[in-house]
């Protein structure tokens, strides 16, 4: 099986830094506390303590056990994988489950202008106060190719650390294909799901001819038994992304929501085909469109 690295980057970080630095590290520390779970997960509730097959197969999914190598720096992540498949839904999943955890209070806004904006309580019936709970999206690329992983030394409070670095061809393709990305869109080269099981390479797109993306939204659906009940899944994912749409409208940043956009209706259309729902899936995000955004944008949006 071939080694895969995956780099992540945290759209908009530099400007959530310079408008607020508390809330910029929060976009990190989202990622922090899942991943925190899903090892404490990992190790009490293992996929192979499960005997129905189905639910160990769900369980999977929703671990980092895939995860040779994790390798964070300020807002930029390496993830490192010797099992392609497992390591694509993992990888989809913690994606996903990043924008899940902000994602109603987007959806749900009393500030619709500026939806990251949320009111909370400070502790049980401590008085109201407003945070700003960034959107905790990754542009990213992924790559196969020579890869050493290697120990450095570093300082930490004037003493001598231990950590690990990387460095391959492997690093330099991630890097550079997600270089390319606008929008939370994870490329590679074309023909990359050659890598992946007959089951996943539906869930890749051709951008162009040397280029081609990861539809990691579709994996929100995946685990769904039943098609038809699984595609009112959408809109958990739809509500809060047409809700910052709306507020960067006339901003550097709306490429990026409208990307973003383009992104979840590809990746909802891909998999409603391969599981015979695809004239559903299609109506569904053709009604969204023109109820949510502008009905002049459906041909544009279903490409």
């Amino acid at each position: 099986m071939p080694t895969i690295v995956a780099y992540l980057d945290v759209l908009g970080f530099s400007s959530y830094t310079e408008m607020d630095l508390a809330g910029a590290i929060s976009v990190l520390s989202h990622q922090r506390n899942i991943l925190d779970q899903k090892l404490v997960d990992g190790r009490d509730w293992p996929a192979a303590s499960y005997k129905d097959p189905g639910l160990a197969r769900v369980a999977s999914a929703h671990l980092v056990d895939s995860f040779l190598h994790l390798l964070p720096g300020s807002d930029s992540t390496f993830l490192v994988s010797e099992e392609p498949d497992k390591f694509l839904c993992q990888l989809s999943n913690l994606l996903l489950e990043c924008l899940q955890l902000v994602g109603d209070a987007y959806a749900n806004t009393d500030t619709p202008q500026q939806p990251e904006s949320v009111e909370i309580r400070d502790f049980t019936n401590g008085p109201l106060k407003r945070e700003n709970w960034f959107p905790p999206l990754w542009k990213g690329g992924l790559a196969t190719g020579t890869l050493q992983i290697f120990p450095v030394t570093g300082i930490e409070r004037h003493k001598r650390v231990t950590t690990s670095n990387l460095a391959g061809t492997a690093v330099v393709k991630a890097v550079r294909a997600a270089d390319t990305a606008r929008g939370p869109r994870l490329f590679c080269e074309a023909g990359f799901e050659q890598h992946f099981g007959d089951a996943f390479r539906p869930f890749f797109r051709r951008v162009n001819t040397s280029m081609s993306e990861l539809l990691w939204p579709a994996f929100k659906y995946i685990d769904g038994n039943n098609p038809r009940v699984d595609v009112n899944l959408f809109d958990d994912l739809w509500r809060p992304a047409v809700a910052l749409w709306k507020s960067k409208k006339g901003q550097s940043p709306f490429e990026h929501y409208d990307e973003f956009l383009r992104l979840l209706i590809r990746s909802f259309v891909a998999w409603g085909d391969t599981v015979g729902v695809g004239n559903e899936v299609k109506i569904l995000a053709r009604h969204r469109i023109q109820a949510d955004l502008n009905e002049s944008l459906i041909g544009m949006y279903l490409d």
